[in-house]
């Protein structure tokens, strides 16, 4: 999707060639002024005296006619578009809910009850509740002088990739493993799929560092209980939580397999996803400005893309497929050769998909039978089911703007009465009009016409039109971000102490 501002007067986007219904209309107004000079040159003037239209009505009216028709198809793409934007939001909305909710259960379970921070039932005299803070409060002037010297590095990264970032890899069991190099991949698309061959350089989320703020004494938790310390005032490395990653990870790749699947990734083949590094800079919003896109020969050049895009032969199966393997989805964890194995046998974007929700449903469900969520009633453990199939239910919304293309007899009448109007302006116009008026005329009607009907072609497939198409590597990266607030923990105002008011 091509990202845009609305300063100078507009003129920062008049000669956007790459992505524009209107340079692509200019080939139809070309094409019909051609007509007009033909006609104009070829036949004499007595021709146009015995073809006398008396009156530009008829063509006006069938021109209007066609302005129905075209703007029916226009509405109805405008409201897919933003149909498939609520349906996607939703879907990783429900998702989101899966992975921070089953996160707040699992910090209720036993692996943590030395370390939870009190709780308001358990003092029911409490009345009053003071939180303070003692950081310093900065003004409006010094706020935007922090903002105006603050590089786009650091603007970019969350505090949360701060704070989930790891020193080191840690080796223990159970650690996903995966294959450096795979044998069954194409050569030239290797780099896309393949590990990286320095996996300690790659930062790997982890929780958040608990510490009390009012005990004063030591707290430790059992080492085979999680390996969690924690001292008052004090910060210390811990491991993640196996339970947190594993669900994050699955979270993740359920939302990814989803958005690969809307846009059409091939059939049989295996999806392009890769490891999600916390903290890296966001994918761009329009796709043809981000440096990956660029690998394999594709994107190289930004005259060829346009000319491409101009001529419509950039969105052939080939093309697509090169441009989706070079914006993998990044997935949380990775991807292991068995998940790559079975996503591939998968036939079907809903089997696919389906696949993933399933091994979600059964971690959850095998976890909270053996503890991992804690005391949470089986009631309230449900509502993890409930939101992962609110999600799917958005995710098929999803689906039919990306697979059910607009009716073809609709689209068909509107292409047949675009090529007559082609064909019937000009003769309009040399029959009312002087030549050079006519001409401009003629011009600047068919490109009004011409980029109203590509318009809606451009908005007909939201997931896979590109560069028009939706940002779905940036929504990704940013449903990952928003799967880590999984390992923060607990509110860091959660641990308090009674004070006497005597």
């Amino acid at each position: 999707m091509i990202d845009y501002g609305s300063g100078y007067f507009g003129l920062n986007i008049v000669f956007q060639l790459n992505g524009s219904a209107a340079y692509k209309a200019i080939l139809y107004s070309i094409l019909s002024c051609s007509i007009y000079v033909l006609i104009d040159y070829f036949t004499p003037a007595e021709a146009f005296e015995e073809f006398d239209l008396g009156h530009p009505y008829p063509v006006a009216a069938l021109v209007a006619v066609y302005t129905v028709l075209l703007s029916t198809k226009l509405v109805f793409m405008y409201n897919r578009f933003w149909e498939a934007c609520t349906a996607l939001h939703n879907m990783q909305s429900k998702w989101l809910d899966v992975g921070t909710t089953m996160a707040a259960y699992h910090y209720q379970c036993k692996a943590y009850e030395n370390i939870q921070p009190p709780s308001f039932g358990e003092h029911p005299e409490i009345n009053n509740f003071v939180r303070e803070k003692e950081g310093k409060e900065f003004s409006p002037e010094e706020q935007i002088e922090q903002i105006k010297s603050s590089s786009e590095s650091s603007s970019i990264k969350s505090k949360f990739s701060d704070m989930l970032r790891k020193k080191k890899i840690l080796k223990h069991d159970g650690v996903r493993e995966k294959t450096e190099r795979r044998d069954d991949i194409p050569q030239g698309n290797r780099s896309i799929y393949a590990v990286s061959s320095h996996p300690e350089k790659i930062p790997r989320p982890r929780p958040r560092n608990y510490h009390a703020s009012t005990p004063s004494d030591l707290t430790e938790m059992n080492e085979n209980s999680g390996a969690i310390s924690i001292v008052a005032g004090e910060m210390k490395e811990v491991a993640p939580s196996p339970f947190l990653l594993e669900g994050a990870h699955l979270v993740s790749l359920l939302s990814a397999v989803a958005l690969s699947t809307l846009r059409n990734d091939i059939e049989g083949v295996e999806a392009p996803l890769t490891e999600f590094v916390p903290g890296s800079i966001w994918p761009a919003f329009n796709a043809y400005a981000d440096p990956s896109i660029k690998r394999d020969g594709f994107g190289r050049s930004l005259f060829l893309a346009t000319f491409r895009f101009l001529f419509d032969i950039s969105r052939t199966e080939q093309e697509r497929a090169l441009y989706n393997v070079n914006r993998p989805f990044r997935v949380i964890g990775g991807i292991s050769d068995g998940e790559a194995a079975f996503l591939q046998s998968a036939r079907g974007p809903s089997a696919k998909v389906a696949l993933v929700n399933m091994w979600l449903n059964e971690f959850t469900m095998r976890e909270h039978l053996h503890g991992s969520m804690g005391n949470v009633g089986p009631p309230i453990i449900s509502r993890l089911q409930q939101y992962q199939s609110d999600g799917f239910l958005w995710y098929n919304a999803a689906r039919k703007m990306s697979y059910i293309p607009f009716p073809l007899p609709h689209a068909q009448l509107t292409v047949i009465f675009l090529y007559i109007c082609t064909a019937l302006l000009p003769i309009l116009m040399i029959s009312f009009t002087e030549f050079w008026s006519g001409l401009v005329l003629n011009f600047l009607g068919l490109f009004v016409i011409a980029g109203l009907h590509l318009v809606s072609n451009e908005l007909e497939y939201p997931f896979r039109n590109a560069p028009n198409d939706l940002p779905l590597n940036l929504f990704q990266a940013q449903f990952n971000e928003g799967l880590l607030t999984m390992f923060a923990g607990y509110h860091p105002d959660s641990w308090w102490e009674i004070k006497s008011t005597a």
